[in-house]
């Protein structure tokens, strides 16, 4: 079974043409809050989500994590090595903001922004990160990324700032030599919520890991879905 996390403010509808591409055994969960999915102060903690999955899902799975959800499926990985059989990682990074040692990050004020106006205006800061995320040019997937959120329900407030407090304070560069799992990355070209070069580095610091650039934007699995699929189903099947 691939389980697959989706990114901050969208929901599992987001997945749903990469499901129909890959055709295999899929499971698209909607993080705490988001969605259908229920909420509670400090459910998005990467941590404490990891843990609660590996007790909601035993055995082994692959995991599939873009952006927020890459940040939780590769906590998960080095957290519980015997829940993941491969870990594929879209548009993820280990550390969301820029350093001085990981200038591959987003300014620290963009996403301090983005919590000033979601005080004011949730929908509205939601769909501005939207429109971010598709890259210049790819009204598409803006549309097909509104449509998913529509259909799939608005996350809760409290839940949307919860999760940039993870995206501004998370740091899981130190998690990623103890990821025993194979482990793929892939990351759009033109990212300018994610820096290619950050999931670059991530891989090469992962013991088991392959990188790959595929399609453009932060959510490459929205225009290039057929080749994203075929990269995931090779990579299972190896």
């Amino acid at each position: 079974m691939l389980i697959l996390l989706h990114g901050w403010g969208l929901n599992r509808r987001v997945f749903a043409g990469l499901e129909r591409a890959l055709a295999l055994p899929c499971l698209s969960l909607d993080l705490p809050g988001h969605g259908e999915a229920a909420y509670e102060p400090g459910a998005l903690d990467p941590d404490r989500l990891a843990d609660a999955l590996a007790i909601r899902y035993p055995g082994v799975h692959d995991w599939l994590g873009w952006s927020l959800g890459g940040l939780v499926a590769l906590t998960l990985a080095a957290r519980h090595p015997e829940a993941v059989s491969r870990l594929i990682l879209v548009g993820a990074t280990p550390r969301f903001v820029r350093a001085p040692d990981w200038p591959h990050g987003t300014e620290p004020a963009v996403l301090q922004a983005f919590a000033d106006q979601l005080v004011r205006d949730p929908e509205a800061t939601v769909r501005r990160f939207l429109t971010l995320q598709a890259g210049p040019g790819a009204r598409p997937e803006v549309r097909a990324l509104m449509a998913d959120l529509q259909e799939g329900g608005m996350a809760q407030p409290a839940a949307l700032a919860e999760g940039l407090a993870v995206l501004r304070e998370s740091d899981r560069r130190a998690l990623l030599p103890s990821i025993r799992a194979p482990a793929l990355f892939l990351h759009g070209a033109g990212d300018t919520i994610v820096p290619i070069e950050a999931s670059r580095q991530a891989a090469a610091l992962v013991p088991h890991a392959r990188f790959r650039q595929v399609g453009s934007g932060h959510a490459p699995f929205l225009g290039a879905t057929a080749e994203v699929a075929a990269l995931i189903r090779d990579f299972l099947r190896g």
